[in-house]
């Protein structure tokens, strides 16, 4: 639909973007390029394919980029400068936080081979980002594509979209164990993804990039994935003599720290 010159006018009046806000439009932005162009390369058509793996690595960058830049602004630094327990608490929440996740996610996936699905967790928080910093600063120019009634959407659905990151970083690790019988395997990767994912599961923190969940906190849609899994699997292991012994321990340490999940 055609934009009014009044709209037009409106776009205008929005305030400039601070730097911040500058860095993280340009990074989302990037994410989301890079990973319709890795996807399609992927598919194997002519000319994109060629671009595949450097797509691949470019988005992953870009995200890692916008993550480790909010992760700088975001360190304060504690009272005492020589207070090593100042520093502890001060870096905790950053360390614990989806940024410094994802940033670790970014590193395990980036050594490997282009796999396409491992972008979509992050170009979803990316669009998040991006759809809000363009309804701030371009409303008209939303409207006029219709990416104002993808932002309603979006905001309504959050929580859905969320759930859907946690369940594909998930489903990520059997594609790693499964790597261990090529000649790709890494067994450094395994380690560190899982104890990504432990991360994860206890991580209270509600933002990504700038965006604030509408429900929950990452840590519990992680919960939610691992209690499905759970509830699937169980029928089937409980066959199996004497796996409580073995499961039961590495349940209690890859849950140790998390809250308890929310009914």
């Amino acid at each position: 639909s055609a934009v009014s010159p009044v709209q037009e006018m409106a776009d205008a009046a929005k305030p400039r973007m601070d730097f911040r806000t500058l860095v993280f439009f340009a990074m989302t932005l990037s994410l989301c390029l890079n990973t319709v162009v890795c996807f399609i390369g992927s598919l194997g058509l002519p000319v994109v394919k060629a671009f595949t793996l450097v797509t691949y690595r470019a988005a992953l960058m870009s995200a890692s980029t916008a993550f480790l830049y909010r992760i700088a602004y975001s360190i304060k630094a504690p009272a005492s400068i020589t207070s090593l327990a100042g520093w502890r608490a001060s870096l905790a929440p950053v360390l614990n936080s989806n940024g410094a996740h994802y940033v670790i996610y970014s590193i395990v996936f980036a050594m490997g081979r282009p796999v396409p699905t491992v972008l979509f967790p992050l170009t979803i928080c990316g669009g998040f980002q991006l759809l809000t910093i363009a309804n701030k600063h371009f409303p008209a120019t939303l409207k006029r594509v219709r990416g104002d009634q993808v932002f309603a959407l979006a905001q309504q659905e959050m929580h859905k979209m969320m759930a859907m990151c946690a369940t594909m970083e998930c489903s990520m690790l059997p594609l790693l164990i499964m790597e261990l019988f090529t000649p790709a395997r890494s067994v450094t990767r395994v380690v560190m993804y899982v104890n990504y994912l432990r991360r994860r599961y206890a991580c209270k923190d509600d933002t990504v990039f700038r965006i604030k969940y509408t429900y929950g906190n990452a840590g519990q849609f992680h919960q939610q994935v691992w209690s499905m899994l759970g509830q699937k699997t169980s029928p089937i292991l409980s066959r199996v003599p004497g796996i409580d012994k073995v499961l039961g321990p590495l349940k209690r340490w890859f849950t140790q720290g998390a809250a308890p999940m929310k009914t």
